[in-house]
């Protein structure tokens, strides 16, 4: 009797162990995109612009906010798939889509403004500071 105890008891810790491991795991399946990066968007009608997105993904999904220098704005759907980062963020003077790729560190695409405007984009990834 006492043996099955024992062996139950082993048993039980295993999973234990097991479980733990697994839901550690999965705390932490955080891709290459997460993170900040400070970013600047190009077009042919503007100066350049500067943002900053911020992004946590979880294999193709992704969430994220926007800033520039009128705020800061959740991306309002995000993915990556296939290698290409798309996402959509409604801003006070429209709805803007981007779509990017990763590159040696560095994230660059098109963006464009429903009907109205488009162009260039890149980011680099910001060095976090130690404390």
């Amino acid at each position: 009797m006492r043996r099955k105890w024992t062996l139950l008891g082993v048993s039980l810790l295993v999973a234990g162990a097991a479980f733990i491991a697994l839901a550690h795991g999965r705390e932490h399946s955080s891709g290459p995109l997460t993170g900040t990066w400070g970013c600047v968007a190009h077009s042919s009608f503007q100066d350049d612009v500067s943002f900053t997105l911020d992004l946590k993904q979880d294999n193709e999904d992704v969430a994220g906010k926007f800033a520039n220098s009128s705020g800061a704005y959740a991306l309002t759907s995000a993915s990556y798939r296939k290698g290409v980062l798309e996402f959509h963020v409604e801003l006070p003077d429209g709805k803007y889509l981007a779509t990017g790729k990763l590159l040696h560190g560095q994230l660059s695409g098109h963006w464009s403004k429903v009907q109205e405007a488009e162009g260039g984009w890149e980011c680099q990834k910001s060095v976090a500071k130690n404390k």
